[in-house]
């Protein structure tokens, strides 16, 4: 489960924002009992009134379970998760609107807390960003939810993967002796990878990007051999058309190539240019 936490000022905009009928539904209100944005503030303003110090004085709260999970989850699951939930966050005193969100092809909730609580006190902010995620892991772990770190190493294995998977595409594509850019990006391209140039603020090639199975990378985060130095196509704003053209002979990129591709050269040694 994920969490997101800040404070903010704009309280009844927020809880008009989540107690929005077309994107979901209440599932509990902690001692409040207005029916919109701004009679639930009125009621904020009450302890809001005692602390004139404080500015931001609302918390703005997103807990999202695991997809899987969230389609499982009834309303009284999700009104014991913001429960538990903000006791953990020592907030369970707090006045709060709480709604269920489901406009996101993901269930999730909503949270709009006071962060004054009756006695004028505010709640430390400080950390409420980390605090909510840390808390939240906790929540899901004690529920048997899927966990923010177990997802987060599921991903990153993935990636790992992903990255291995287009290397080897991408050796195999030299293994061909590409005879310029273009043919490298078609060879890639018929083995499922996407390759996208990169241009510059000063409309010159500076590398490319690697899109593959919905996921976008710079080559050399997919591997440093990847970068267009290392390939052999050493481009700056420095060099030349003739430095270009004589190029590390396993992939080396011809005027004439990223004219087709819409990128131009400049002469006098100015780079490349669009």
């Amino acid at each position: 489960m994920i969490a997101r936490g800040k404070s903010i000022a704009h309280g009844a905009n927020a809880i008009d924002y989540v107690l929005n009928e077309e994107k979901g539904e209440i599932i509990d209100k902690r001692f409040v009992i207005g029916e919109n944005g701004k009679e639930i503030m009125r009621e904020f303003k009450i302890f809001q009134n005692l602390n004139t110090r404080a500015t931001n004085n609302n918390i703005s709260f997103v807990l999202s379970p695991e997809p899987s999970d969230g389609r499982k989850l009834s309303n009284n699951d999700f009104r014991a998760i913001s429960e538990d939930f903000l006791k953990k966050m020592n907030l369970d005193k707090h006045q709060a609107i709480i709604a269920k969100h489901t406009d996101k092809h993901h269930t999730h909730l909503h949270l709009i807390v006071n962060r004054i609580d009756s006695n004028g006190k505010a709640y430390k902010d400080s950390w409420v960003s980390k605090e909510s995620q840390t808390m939240a892991d906790k929540v899901a772990q004690e529920r048997g939810l899927t966990r923010a770190s177990v997802v987060k190493e599921f991903n990153l294995e993935m990636t790992k993967d992903m990255r291995q998977q287009i290397f080897d595409k991408h050796k195999t594509v030299l293994q061909h002796r590409p005879r310029d850019f273009q043919q490298y990006k078609d060879l890639m391209n018929s083995s499922g990878v996407k390759i996208v140039p990169t241009i510059n603020k000063a409309d010159r090639l500076q590398g490319f990007r690697i899109e593959f199975q919905g996921n976008s990378f710079k080559a050399s985060e997919v591997n440093k051999n990847m970068s267009l130095s290392r390939m052999g196509a050493n481009i700056s704003q420095k060099q030349a058309i003739g430095t270009v053209a004589n190029l590390n002979p396993t992939l080396k990129i011809s005027a004439e190539v990223l004219k087709n591709t819409g990128i131009k050269i400049a002469d006098q040694g100015k780079g490349i240019s669009r």
